[in-house]
């Protein structure tokens, strides 16, 4: 009985820092964009942490599924090393969407430099920009609540290894139970990755148009 792995890969968002063009609206977008990358950090920083944290956990895992009720003691060590691992991973999350939550600073600046900008076309494009950066935030946020629903599953099921009531079958099922919902953590982590890719290429993008419309 294994669990499939849960490892979440996230894609950093590589933006550009700023460039010295006076005042001109890409050198404010590009500012503006800088900043948000910079408030990122603590989510970038997390990531190697996160991953050997989450591997660490599994690998327990399935250590414990193949020991018996007959190591009990065992097994009980186990299962309270494994939360422990699942407590400090949900604090690396906790601490990663704060990071990400912080960019909503940025994306308000974007707001405003879209308010006080005339040219219609420049003004659309920085439109797009924070519809897109907007739309990532979005889909971190469902992936961070399918993630923390999937952590409370897995204790649940780490619980019900070490209760001498819980039988095999109740076991089993909340495997499975653990496994499906497994799966739209990674279609919620899909979702995330394609919307970081999307930023990027929004981001070159809008700034090649705003240089082309300032030129």
């Amino acid at each position: 009985m294994k669990l499939r792995k849960y490892i979440i890969m996230f894609s950093s968002i590589l933006l550009l820092t700023g460039c010295n063009f006076g005042e001109s609206t890409e050198e404010k977008l590009s500012n503006i964009l800088t900043e948000i990358y910079d408030l990122e950090a603590d989510y970038r920083d997390v990531q190697k942490e996160l991953a050997e944290t989450e591997t660490k956990e599994q690998a327990n895992f399935q250590q414990m599924m193949e020991l018996t009720k007959d190591q009990k003691e065992e097994l009980t060590t186990m299962v309270e090393d494994t939360a422990t691992l699942l407590d400090a991973r949900l604090a690396l999350v906790e601490k990663e969407a704060a990071s990400l939550k912080a960019t909503s600073d940025g994306i308000s600046k974007l707001t405003t430099l879209i308010s006080e900008t005339k040219e219609a076309s420049d003004k659309e494009s920085l439109k797009q920009m924070e519809t897109t950066l907007k739309e990532r935030i979005a889909a971190y946020e469902e992936l961070t609540n399918n993630y923390n629903e999937l952590a409370t599953k897995q204790q649940d099921l780490y619980n019900m290894l070490v209760d001498d009531t819980a039988e095999v079958t109740s076991i089993q099922e909340q495997v499975q139970v653990v496994n499906k919902h497994n799966e739209l953590v990674q279609e919620s982590v899909q979702k995330f990755n394609e919307a970081t890719k999307r930023v990027n290429e929004v981001k070159d993008e809008v700034l090649t148009s705003l240089q082309k419309d300032e030129i």
